[in-house]
């Protein structure tokens, strides 16, 4: 598995993470390869693929999920570090 570029998108609860993910999919060349879920509720998905494409698949979960107020946050890493995916728990070939 090759990371291009590396996005994470969180939200304030698992149900808003799963309707997120829904539409997030939707982005056919993106990967989802892990999440962690915090205390509180708190879920980050981490996407792998390319860079407008893991853009694209933010701005779908982040749509879809506007109303509930459940949008934490998005960052996008065109070129990640190999500690930083060793770091989440993300192995890179």
């Amino acid at each position: 598995m090759v990371f291009e570029s590396l996005g994470t998108f969180e939200t304030s609860s698992v149900s808003a993470s799963m309707t997120a993910l829904e539409f997030i999919q939707k982005e056919k060349s993106i990967n989802i390869v892990g999440k962690q879920v915090l205390g509180e509720g708190i879920v980050t998905l981490f996407i792998s693929g390319d860079l407008g494409a893991i853009k694209r698949a933010i701005a779908f979960g982040a749509e879809a999920i506007s109303s509930t107020n459940e949008f934490r946050s998005s960052h996008v890493i065109p070129l990640p570090h190999r500690e930083l995916l060793s770091t989440i728990g993300i192995k890179r070939k």
